[in-house]
């Protein structure tokens, strides 16, 4: 017979016992994280040797501080292509935001943006702008917001006639968590000229990202930039779709 004390040794109480589970699911109402950058980086590359040669090169960073009355949000992207014969594309952009919250859901912002595009024959776009935002949702799972405003676009070309103008901005921001290994963004912006009704750019960016351990990830991106009084004898779309492979912090 088993003697009852070396059964307790053998056996702990079932309150000691420690069950290995997945994580807690995101809840609603859990608050968005607060006083600390959060964000991503990530790359990827192709090279081709052979009857082609060519390599490609892709890298994006977002990141974002969060406070109870304010949030900044920062970003950049870098896209390049060359062959044999040379460079085909070079691509390099970068953003900034600040946002004030004066009310629990609404607030002020400033936002910049700079980028050049080699292939449209673009030297230089840069924006500058101010209006109020309305964050709809916030929390762990769903982030929904929309932006109204106006803004200074300058933009300068290689062999086109440069152009500026005062613009209205209108933009959205859609951030999902679908569950804890997938998740969805898709945010876009668009200017139309004050000045004149041909001059309208915008910009859509569309995300969805699979977790692979805890920072990494895998990430599909599709960004459509449309202008439409491009450079002469170019195209008024660019659609680029990229893979990558990423860390988040």
């Amino acid at each position: 017979m088993l003697n009852p004390a070396l059964f307790f040794l053998l056996v702990p109480p079932a309150d000691t016992i420690e069950t290995a589970g997945p994580p807690p699911p995101l809840r609603v109402d859990d608050k968005p994280i607060m006083n600390q950058w959060t964000g991503s980086l990530s790359a990827s590359a192709i090279i081709t040797d052979g009857n082609s040669e060519t390599r490609t090169a892709n890298a994006t960073a977002d990141a974002q501080y969060r406070r109870e009355k304010d949030r900044t949000t920062l970003g950049a992207f870098w896209n390049y292509q060359d062959d044999s014969t040379g460079v085909l594309q070079r691509r390099t952009g970068s953003k900034a935001k600040y946002d004030y919250f004066f009310r629990p859901k609404t607030y002020a912002l400033a936002q910049t943006s700079v980028e050049n595009d080699m292939q449209a024959d673009l030297d230089l776009r840069w924006i500058f702008g101010v209006g109020i935002g309305e964050q709809f949702i916030e929390n762990l799972i769903l982030k929904v917001s929309a932006e109204l405003g106006v803004s200074w676009v300058d933009e300068r070309f290689g062999s086109s006639p440069d152009s500026d103008y005062l613009a209205g901005r209108a933009a959205y921001t859609v951030d999902w968590n679908i569950n804890k290994d997938w998740t969805f963004f898709n945010a876009g912006e668009i200017y139309p000229s004050l000045e004149d009704g041909d001059d309208v750019y915008a910009k859509v960016d569309t995300r969805i990202k699979v977790t692979l351990t805890d920072k990494m990830f895998a990430q599909a991106q599709w960004v459509m930039d449309w202008d439409n009084t491009p450079a002469a004898g170019k195209e008024r779309v660019d659609n680029r779709y990229i893979l990558t492979v990423g860390w988040a912090f």
